[in-house]
C-alpha cells in the first residue's frame, strides 16, 4: 500500500486549518477500504479490552447522558458475534436507549488499526511534522446526541483529528470566542449547549470525513444515530514536560557507578558555596540528556510517531526457511545505540538488543528502501558476525513485535 496516498487531501487540509491552529473539516480523507478496516479493527479492539480484564481502565459507558459503566461487565459477557457487525452488536446491547461509548489508547491493543491509521495520517506528518508527545488513538461509538461530557476543549498542546466512519452524519460546534479562549484547558465545562449553538461554527460531518480541532476551541458533537468516529491525539508537549521525561527516563536507565572513582567526596558543611564543578559534570548531563531525548525521537520515529509500541504478538516459531521478509511500509527500522557491546534497533517503538555487526546498517537500509529478502540472504548479509541462531532470534523479535511481514 502506498503510504502517502491523499497528499493532495492533506496539504489542501494542511492550509485550510491554517498549519493546524483553525478548526478544519475535509470530506473523503478516507476511502471505503479504510471504513470498512477500521470497522473491523474496532471490533477487534473491543474484544482484546475485554480479554485484558481491566474493565474499569481505558473505557467510559454512557446510557442517557449518565456514566454508567456497569454496562461494560455485561459486554464482557455478551460480546460482539463473529458475523455481527459493531452496530449490530450495540443496538443488541442497548437496545433503544441512547448510548455512548469511548475506548483510550487504541493503540495498545490492535496493531493493524495503528498502522492502518499511520498510512492515513503519513502525508499530514510529512507535512506538519512529528508530535514531541507522540500519537494516540481512541474512538466514540453510540447514538448518544450531544456529547456527554458537554461543551470542552482539551488538555494544552493536544491537537485533535476527528476521523468519521459513519454510517450515519454527526454535527460537530466549535467555539472560537476569546472569553473562552482564556479559561485554562480541562478547568470548566458548559452544559447550557442549547443557549450557547447561536454562537457556535456548525460543522457536519458525513461518513469519510475528517475534522481538526486545535486545543484552545471549545467544541461538540452531535451524533443523533448510530456512528463511529476515531480519534487521534497530535501531541505536542510543554518544554517542560519534555525534560521531565527525558529525564525520568536517563534516571530509569542509570546503572550504580562501577569503579570507586566516580563516587562523590562528602559536602563541606562549613561553607554556604557549593563547589558546583565538583558535584555536577555540565558534559556528562548534557550528552546524557542529548542521548536519550535521541533515543526517545527515534522510537517515536520507528513507530511512525505513535506514542506507545507495538502490542508483541505471541507467535511461537519462525516457520522454516525458505521464506522472504520485508519490513512493514509505514515503520522504519531505525539504529540507535550507546555502548559498545551491542546495538538498539527501534522496531514499532519497541527496542530490540542484538550483537554488533558492521553489515547490519547496510541491511537495514535495504529493507526500509522496500526490498524482500530471503532468509539465505540475510544469513550471506551478516555473517560470519551473526550465526544461525543470532540470525534466528532477530528475526523473531521483528516479527514479534509485527515490524516485518514473511512470505513462506
Amino acid at each position: 500500500m502506498n503510504h502517502y496516498r491523499n497528499t493532495e487531501i492533506w496539504e489542501e487540509f494542511y492550509t485550510k486549518s491554517a498549519q493546524l491552529t483553525k478548526p478544519t473539516a475535509i470530506n473523503d480523507v478516507l476511502s471505503d477500504e479504510d471504513v470498512t478496516e477500521l470497522q473491523q479493527q474496532l471490533k477487534t479492539v473491543i474484544n482484546k479490552f475485554l480479554d485484558k480484564g481491566e474493565l474499569h481502565k481505558g473505557i467510559k459507558v454512557y446510557i442517557n447522558h449518565e456514566l454508567n459503566n456497569a454496562k461494560v461487565e455485561e459486554m464482557a459477557s455478551d460480546r460482539p458475534g463473529s458475523e455481527e457487525t459493531i452496530e449490530q452488536w450495540s443496538m443488541r446491547l442497548f437496545g433503544n436507549q441512547k448510548f455512548g461509548m469511548v475506548v483510550n489508547s487504541l493503540e495498545t491493543f490492535n496493531n493493524e488499526l495503528t498502522e492502518r491509521m499511520c498510512t492515513i495520517v503519513a502525508p499530514l506528518l510529512q507535512k506538519a511534522g512529528m508530535p514531541l508527545g507522540g500519537l494516540s488513538f481512541l474512538f466514540f461509538m453510540g447514538n448518544y446526541g450531544f456529547t456527554p461530557f458537554g461543551i470542552h476543549k482539551e488538555a494544552k498542546g493536544e491537537e485533535g483529528f476527528l476521523f468519521h466512519l459513519g454510517p450515519n452524519n454527526k454535527d460537530f460546534y466549535t467555539w472560537n470566542i476569546e472569553e473562552y479562549n482564556q479559561i485554562e484547558h480541562n478547568t470548566e465545562v458548559f452544559h447550557e449547549i442549547d443557549a450557547m449553538l447561536p454562537k457556535a461554527e456548525k460543522y457536519p460531518l458525513q461518513a469519510k470525513s475528517a475534522m481538526f480541532i486545535p486545543h484552545y476551541v471549545y467544541h461538540i458533537a452531535n451524533t443523533e444515530a448510530f456512528s463511529l468516529s476515531v480519534v487521534m491525539d497530535y501531541i505536542n508537549p510543554s518544554r517542560d514536560y519534555l525534560e521531565k521525561k527525558i529525564a525520568s527516563q536517563i534516571a530509569i536507565s542509570e546503572e550504580p557507578p562501577k569503579i570507586r572513582g566516580s563516587y562523590l567526596s562528602p559536602v563541606n558543611t562549613r561553607t554556604q558555596t557549593l563547589n558546583w564543578s565538583a558535584l555536577l559534570n555540565s558534559d556528562t548531563w548534557e550528552n546524557k540528556y542529548k542521548n536519550t531525548l535521541e533515543k526517545y525521537i527515534t522510537k517515536l520515529k520507528s513507530n511512525a510517531g505513535v506514542l506507545n509500541p507495538s502490542v508483541s504478538q505471541n507467535k511461537g516459531g519462525l516457520p522454516n526457511p525458505p521464506f522472504t521478509i520485508s519490513r512493514k511500509a509505514i515503520f522504519p527500522l531505525l539504529e540507535h545505540t550507546e555502548e559498545s557491546s551491542k546495538t538498539c534497533v527501534m522496531a514499532r517503538g519497541n527496542e530490540i538488543q542484538v550483537k554488533n555487526n558492521p553489515k547490519l546498517t547496510s541491511l537495514l537500509n535495504k529493507l526500509n528502501t522496500g526490498k524482500s529478502l530471503s532468509f539465505q540472504e540475510l544469513q550471506n548479509h551478516l555473517a560470519p558476525d551473526w550465526d544461525l541462531i543470532d540470525m534466528f532470534d532477530f528475526v523473531s523479535q521483528l516479527w514479534r513485535a509485527e515490524a516485518i511481514n514473511i512470505v513462506e
